[in-house]
């Protein structure tokens, strides 16, 4: 399964919210908060296996299912 169908696939089941596009804003649309965000993160690095650097954790990166697999995805290339 691609990342981007993972992670919408988490989020939706977490939030019990659907998800209407991959580009959709998450953070405004209210589908993710800190807390959210945190645990996202969590889900990220032990189920996907991959380590999300602190540098990386900014709005811009987190605010859509696109930009988060982006960043990830970078992450998962350079291990």
């Amino acid at each position: 399964m691609e990342i981007k169908n993972k992670i919408k696939e988490y989020l939706e089941k977490e939030t019990q919210r659907k998800i209407e596009s991959e580009t959709e804003n998450l953070i405004e649309a209210g589908v993710l908060d800190s807390f959210s965000m945190i645990k996202l993160i969590a889900y990220i690095e032990s189920e996907l296996k991959i380590p999300v650097k602190m540098e990386d954790l900014s709005p811009d990166n987190f605010n859509s299912i696109v930009s988060i697999s982006k960043t990830i995805e970078s992450h998962g290339k350079k291990r």
